[in-house]
């Protein structure tokens, strides 16, 4: 005899329902930027709440805190993330393609970045919320934190301790995923995994 619950739907059913996200809780922008405006486009943002940064560049890769990109000729993506937003950059050609999810009345710079708001086409999207958190491996030598499963580079996160995780929580639409709003990362201690 097996001593295991049966699965509650109802119970999955409220969970789902409970989870639904619409415009008035979340912020969806877009737009492009020049590559010759990304350093004043990045200043005008609200950073504050989007402390850890991953500059990839041709050479390169680099997971820093409280920090803009060292040279953007170089730079091929971006990503500012914490519980204020998630601002996410990939070159395409002379420009940079921009994405934010983030918190309901986050506004990007004004300017010319091409700026788009998510909800003006899409008024009645709902989404299902999802919190998660994932394990990042990998430790160097001399205590800091890196990953090793990413060849050459030397991706070293800002965030002290034995293990690392990353926090984000997933939109879905129809079942499919359609953003990821990375919110932070923290020290994972063993007594997290009961």
């Amino acid at each position: 005899m097996s001593d295991r619950k049966p699965i509650d739907f109802a119970n999955i059913v409220q969970n789902i329902n409970q989870s639904e996200i619409r415009q008035s809780v979340l912020a969806i922008w877009g737009g492009r930027c020049a590559e010759s405006d990304l350093t004043a486009f990045l200043q005008q943002w609200n950073l504050s709440g989007m402390l850890f940064r991953v500059w990839e560049y041709v050479s390169e890769i680099a997971f820093e805190k409280d920090s803009l990109p060292q040279n953007v000729a170089l730079l091929e993506r971006g990503r500012l993330f914490g519980p204020g937003g998630d601002l996410d950059l990939r070159r395409d050609g002379a420009a940079f393609a921009w994405r934010f999810v983030g918190p309901a009345g986050a506004q990007p710079p004004a300017g010319d970045y091409g700026t788009q708001d998510y909800w003006v086409k899409h008024p009645k999207a709902t989404f299902h919320q999802s919190e998660e958190t994932t394990l990042l491996w990998g430790e160097s030598k001399d205590g800091g934190w890196r990953d090793d499963r990413v060849g050459a580079a030397k991706l070293y996160y800002p965030v002290t301790g034995k293990r690392v995780e990353l926090h984000y929580r997933t939109f879905n639409r129809a079942g499919q995923m359609e953003f990821v709003w990375y919110t932070g990362l923290s020290e994972w201690k063993e007594a997290d995994n009961d």
